[in-house]
C-alpha cells in the first residue's frame, strides 16, 4: 500500500492507494509535519491497517517542502505538485489524456498526455475557492463556505448580472440572449445577500469555465475536460462551469473523489517511480 499526503494551505488529504482508493480522509492543516502525521494515523484507524502495510509514503503540496525524509518511521518520497496534479486526474478518470482544472485557492491549468507521460502547465488563474472565501466576508460578512452555497440557492442573478441580451438586444456570436454580459454590472439597490452570494459563485464560476474552454482549445483537449481540487466537490460551481463549457460546445468531466486528486496522484508518482 501507498499513501500519498496532499499537504495544503488549509487542509491536508491522504489516501491508501492499491491499485486503486481503499481509503481517504482529511484534517486541518496546522503545522505540515503534524498534519501529515495526524491524517496519516486516523487514516489508519478508519481502513483498519497499521505502519507495516505501507511500502511508502508519497507527500505533495505546498507544506510538503520543508519536511523530512521520515513520517512515523515510514519511508517519504516527495512529488511535485504539478506531476500529482496531472497523475491524479487522469487515474480518476481512467483517461489517456486530458485538460485537467485544479480548483484550490487558485486555479492550475494542465494538458496531460500519454498517461502521465507528459504533464504541461499550460494556464491558470488567481480566481479559485480563495476568491470564493475573499469575497464572502468582504461583501456578505461570511467565513465559512457552505454558508455561502445556502445563500446563493436563493439568489436572483437578475438583481445582479447583465445578459448579452439587455446588453445587445439579442443573441452575439455563440452567446445566446440569456449569457452574461457583465458579472455585478447590474447590482440593484434591493439585491440581497442571496443574490450577492449567487453572483460571486455565478462569477468564479464563469472565470474558471472561460479559461479552461480556451486553453482546453488550444491544447486540442476540448472533449477531455476534468475538473478537480477542493472546488470541484461542490456541484454549486461545478454546474456554472460545465454549462460555460456547453456554450464552448466542450464536455467537462467531474470524476468522483475529485478533492483527493493530489494526494492520490502523488502516490501514483511513487508506485511509477519505484515500480510497485
Amino acid at each position: 500500500m501507498i499513501v500519498g499526503i496532499d499537504i495544503g494551505g488549509s487542509t491536508t488529504k491522504a489516501v491508501a492507494y492499491e491499485k486503486r482508493i481503499i481509503g481517504k480522509t482529511s484534517v486541518t492543516t496546522t503545522d505540515p509535519y503534524a498534519a501529515a502525521a495526524g491524517a496519516l494515523a486516523k487514516l489508519f484507524v478508519e481502513i483498519k491497517r497499521s505502519l507495516k502495510d505501507v511500502a511508502s509514503v508519497a507527500l505533495t503540496g505546498g507544506g510538503s517542502h520543508g519536511m523530512s525524509s521520515d513520517l512515523l518511521g515510514l519511508k517519504v518520497e516527495k512529488v511535485d505538485e504539478m506531476q500529482a496534479i496531472g497523475l491524479g486526474g487522469i487515474e480518476l478518470t481512467g483517461k489517456d489524456e486530458a485538460l485537467v482544472v485544479s480548483m484550490g485557492t487558485g486555479t492550475a491549468v494542465l494538458a496531460v498526455r500519454g498517461r502521465g507521460e507528459e504533464i504541461k502547465h499550460v494556464s491558470g488563474t488567481g480566481v479559485g475557492g480563495g476568491t470564493l472565501m475573499g469575497l464572502s466576508r468582504s461583501l456578505l460578512n461570511k467565513y465559512e463556505i457552505g454558508t455561502l452555497w445556502k445563500l446563493a440557492r436563493g439568489g436572483d442573478l437578475s438583481k445582479v448580472d447583465l445578459s448579452v441580451k439587455e446588453i445587445t438586444g439579442g443573441a452575439v456570436g455563440f452567446l445566446p440572449e440569456y449569457a452574461t454580459a457583465s458579472n455585478f454590472g447590474r447590482v440593484t439597490d434591493d439585491a440581497s445577500e442571496n443574490d450577492l452570494a449567487l453572483g460571486v459563485i455565478n462569477m468564479v464560476g464563469q472565470v474558471i469555465g472561460t479559461i479552461a474552454c480556451l486553453a482546453a482549445r488550444a491544447s486540442g483537449l476540448e472533449d477531455s475536460i476534468v475538473l478537480v481540487g477542493k472546488v470541484a466537490a461542490n456541484p454549486e460551481i461545478t454546474d456554472i462551469i460545465q454549462a460555460v463549457g456547453e456554450l464552448y460546445g466542450m464536455k467537462m468531466v467531474v470524476p468522483e473523489n475529485p478533492d483527493y486528486c493530489t494526494a492520490l496522484g502523488s502516490a501514483v508518482a511513487v508506485r511509477e517511480r519505484n515500480h510497485f
